[in-house]
């Protein structure tokens, strides 16, 4: 076998290591293995988690190293996850306003977990970028993308919300206006409307004090 140029394998965003290539009859089997990898995802993708099962558990440290199990967070309240990466354009977009949920709706029992799946060569990347952002959310690290195999999903941002039985209430995948929208109108559904009212407020049949 005679090697031959080296080519660069592209998927989903991020390059995997140049990989070479031989003439003759192993040639034909790696484009057959190829082939193979490249339709797992969709073998997998098929068996995506469906609201109202129940959410796999999982431990995963945070960006101090501390770990962090999901049906621990579930005891106090639902938990929103956000699977996100540096690289990925899209869930750059969608985190200020996953950082704007975390922030509203902490009071009610909602935990935010900011799943990074980038790799272990960025990882260190990630606390000095989140800082920079002035986020809250808590960021657990998934170098190795276990939870994309655990959870079943090909793409990100990819977000799950849990009920606090551990169902899934809802998940979406992609970002756009309308879809942070909807994730907003989801959470809110969750917890139902917040009753409490300012010291100042009056009923609003009231009009300049008269009867």
């Amino acid at each position: 076998m005679r090697p031959v140029d080296e080519e660069k394998y592209v998927s989903r965003g991020e390059d995997f290591a140049h990989m070479p290539r031989y003439s003759g009859a192993p040639v034909a089997a790696l484009i057959t293995i190829t082939i193979a990898l490249l339709f797992l995802p969709m073998a997998v993708d098929a068996g995506k988690l469906s609201i109202g099962t129940t959410a796999p558990d999982f431990t995963l440290p945070d960006t101090k190293g501390k770990e962090v199990t999901l049906s621990e967070a579930l005891k106090n309240g639902p938990v929103l996850l956000d699977f996100w990466a540096l690289w990925c354009k899209p869930c750059l977009k969608a985190l200020p306003s996953t950082n704007a949920i975390a922030k509203e709706f902490a009071d009610r029992g909602l935990t935010v977990f900011a799943i990074n799946t980038d790799s272990p060569r960025s990882s260190s990347k990630v606390r000095p970028y989140v800082k920079s952002k002035g986020y809250t959310f808590r960021v657990l690290m998934d170098p190795n993308r276990t939870m994309q195999r655990v959870f079943r999903f090909t793409q990100i941002p990819q977000v799950y919300l849990i009920n606090s039985d551990g169902s899934i209430a809802y998940s979406q995948i992609g970002y756009s206006h309308a879809l942070e929208k909807r994730l907003y109108d989801e959470v809110s559904r969750l917890f139902g409307p917040d009753d409490s009212a300012g010291e100042d407020a009056v009923p609003a049949s009231e009009s300049n004090g008269e009867e």
